[in-house]
């Protein structure tokens, strides 16, 4: 994975400047010390292919250190069609580490483009053609994703955060593979885009037989902050809308249930993009609650330029 994120940067150095390039990052600050960035890129190779290398960094005063992880996408789109492959690893920290592959599809129904049917009379005038403003666009799709996990450490007792805490240096490394499936559609209509989205994670171990602790690197649909656990089932929506011309306000809502005893999570994020071109600049709260541990917020402010 190393080899393949220092094989892209080579690869977009010499695409030629007249690519599409977007480059982004974003800060996040919240409850218990938290601190997050998050850096991304996108760049066109092709008018249908393109690469997104990204890195998340975060760290607060409940983690076990400052956890990072890399990740690069290579993403084709032709037509109503979208496929998509990524990986990313994230490097030992106090014993724990994972790796993650995915892939991805997305079929898009837009309205029709046939130039038949549009005549004013005869017969070529009897089409089913919209001509109204309303439901503009249908997006559904799948994605799978394994992540492997690493951990040198069994867990002992709880932290006063409520999360397993580690106990003593195992003899040889714990692993344990998480298969992720999700299954996801998004529709706009008027000045409305609707998006949801469910995963649903297997182990291929018993992680209470397994007397593992938590996973300390856990990123969460629709949801900028990164958190802990091992998820049993996560879904999410999400709605933005188009009021004014440079404004799209959003907001995010993320219901996860977890394995080893851990009870529910519910994770609200409010935000807002502003859009000027080249430059689009976005700020969110977040709000993360599980019974029986503290109440979480978090607030984000990030830019990327696009040309």
């Amino acid at each position: 994975m190393k080899n393949l994120l220092i094989a892209s940067l080579l690869v977009a150095a010499a695409v030629p400047a007249r690519a599409g390039i977007s480059v982004g990052a974003a800060q996040t600050f919240g409850s218990q010390n938290y601190r997050g960035t998050k850096a991304d890129a996108s760049l066109d190779l092709t008018d249908d292919l393109y690469i997104a290398p990204s890195f998340s960094l975060y760290r607060s005063d409940v983690s076990s250190g400052t956890f990072y992880k890399p990740n690069l996408r290579v993403g084709y789109e032709k037509g109503p069609l979208s496929f998509g492959v990524e990986g990313g690893f994230q490097p030992k920290v106090n014993g724990y580490r994972q790796t993650s592959v995915g892939a991805d599809a997305t079929f898009s129904l837009a309205p029709g483009g046939t130039k038949h049917g549009h005549r004013m009379a005869g017969p070529s005038s009897e089409s089913n053609e919209t001509f109204g403003y309303g439901l503009a666009g249908v997006d559904v799709g799948a994605a799978f994703t394994h992540i492997q996990h690493y951990d040198d450490f069994s867990a002992t007792g709880l932290t006063g955060a409520g999360l397993r805490r580690a106990g003593a240096r195992r003899a040889t490394v714990y692993t344990v593979g998480q298969n992720d499936l999700t299954a996801f559609a998004g529709a706009k209509f008027l000045i409305t885009e609707v998006s949801g989205s469910i995963t649903k994670s297997r182990y291929d171990k018993d992680l209470n037989g397994g007397n593992a602790r938590v996973a300390q690197f856990l990123a969460l649909s629709g949801f900028g902050a990164i958190e802990q656990g091992f998820p049993d089932t996560s879904y999410n929506l999400k709605m933005k809308w188009k009021t004014l011309p440079f404004v799209r306000p959003y907001v995010s809502y993320t219901h996860t249930t977890f394995k080893l005893g851990e009870t529910p999570s519910n994770a609200v994020e409010l935000g807002g993009n502003v859009g000027l071109d080249m430059l689009n600049v976005k700020a969110a709260w977040e709000h993360y609650t599980q019974s029986g541990y503290a109440d979480q917020n978090y607030a984000t402010i990030g830019a990327s330029l696009n040309f």
